[in-house]
């Protein structure tokens, strides 16, 4: 498309060069010569040095032949003037920045429909950012009473595993907020479908009114607690894990409660190789299969078993990817588990920490010996 711009400074120039890299014909209207020049040097935009409330100038950028004009001006009575010049001499899409919302019945009187109101913007993402720091971005849409955000579903929360059509069945979860798109951990974005599945770490955008938002980042994110019974079980499991044996009991117990249950469909991957390790996992029921880079499977982990832990203690990536192999329940136990109790006795964490280095140098001489029996998922 053609786009003329009135205004080539910050904001001006920033939209100039996204709108070049998309391919677009575009023309910048400026009156500072020094700006101009840099504009054409560095972006690679045509430039008209000149006064853009002026009908010459504006008839020197071409904009009667036009597609788009965008008003980017210092201040609102000057992009007035050009929004007006425009409506006169052109039939170009006319999009306009306004600073002073006092002037909103005057662009509109002009013509103006598409608005940005600056303040506006910038409060909304302010106000969303104190309110929902889970929220990583933000855009209020119609007036401020509908927001677009994007959240990151945490590593325990209970939705993971979980499909876009199950979550929007479950109660409690807003009806009017909609899954906009799917983006994983690699910056892949995915139109979500009611069959996609929604993964540990990737991020959501979503769609909501203003006063469902806090409902929605708190069901996408909430952790279910383990039950009692399930606790127990789950730290005589844990009890198995040389590091843990300085472990008290009641320390052990602790850290099971703390676990989190994941319940997940085949075919979910939990961690990818490369991967930062904050989490590992005791499976409870069903398997999960340990792949190499080319994704073979190179380990299987069944009922009762566990992985991902030395990727969560010595803070090395992970060296596999973790895929569940049939429908699993899994037990999460993330870093923050542990925190508390070495805190609270640094005996024990010395303790841990001599084990663990015993353990990994036992490994890397069994990993010399034959490469076949590396620490795939570890």
């Amino acid at each position: 498309m053609k786009i003329v711009i009135a205004g080539g400074g910050r904001v001006g120039g920033a939209l100039a060069a996204r709108l070049v890299s998309e391919q677009h014909t575009v023309t910048v209207i400026e009156r500072d010569a020094g700006i101009c020049a840099r504009l054409f040097e560095e972006v690679g935009v045509v430039t008209v040095c000149g006064d853009a409330t002026n009908p010459r100038v504006l008839e020197a950028a071409g904009i009667g032949t036009a597609d788009v004009a965008a008003a980017v001006l210092a201040h609102d009575p000057a992009n007035l003037a050009f929004a007006m010049l425009v409506r006169a001499t052109s039939s170009a899409r006319l999009m306009v920045r306004m600073l002073d919302t006092n002037y909103r019945d005057a662009y509109r009187l002009a013509g103006v429909k598409e608005l940005v109101a600056e303040a506006d913007v910038v409060v909304a993402k302010m106000t969303t950012a104190i309110d929902f720091p889970q929220v990583s971005g933000s855009l209020p849409l119609s007036s401020g009473d509908a927001l677009l955000f994007e959240l990151a579903i945490p590593v325990r929360a209970r939705v993971a595993g979980q499909t876009v059509a199950q979550v929007r069945g479950m109660e409690g979860f807003p009806r009017e907020c909609i899954f906009i798109a799917l983006v994983d951990p690699q910056g892949h974005t995915a139109l979500p479908e009611g069959n996609t599945v929604l993964k540990a770490g990737h991020n959501v955008i979503l769609v909501a009114r203003r006063t469902q938002v806090a409902q929605a980042v708190e069901f996408l994110t909430s952790e279910p607690p383990l039950g009692a019974g399930l606790a127990s079980s789950l730290a005589t499991t844990l009890r198995k894990l040389d590091f843990l044996a300085p472990l008290s009991d009641d320390e052990l117990e602790a850290v099971a409660r703390g676990a989190e249950l994941l319940q997940t469909p085949a075919g979910t991957e939990l961690f990818r190789q490369g991967d930062a390790g904050e989490t590992f996992y005791v499976v409870i029921s069903g398997e999960v299969a340990m792949k190499d880079g080319s994704r073979q499977t190179v380990a299987t982990v069944k009922q009762g078993g566990f992985f991902g832990e030395l990727a969560l203690l010595t803070g090395e990536p992970r060296n596999a990817t973790a895929v569940t192999a049939t429908p699993c329940e899994l037990a999460a136990v993330g870093r923050e588990d542990f925190r508390g109790v070495m805190m609270a006795n640094p005996a024990v964490a010395l303790e841990m920490s001599r084990i663990l280095g015993q353990r990994l140098s036992r490994l890397g001489g069994q990993a010399q010996q034959t490469k076949r029996r590396g620490l795939f998922g570890r």
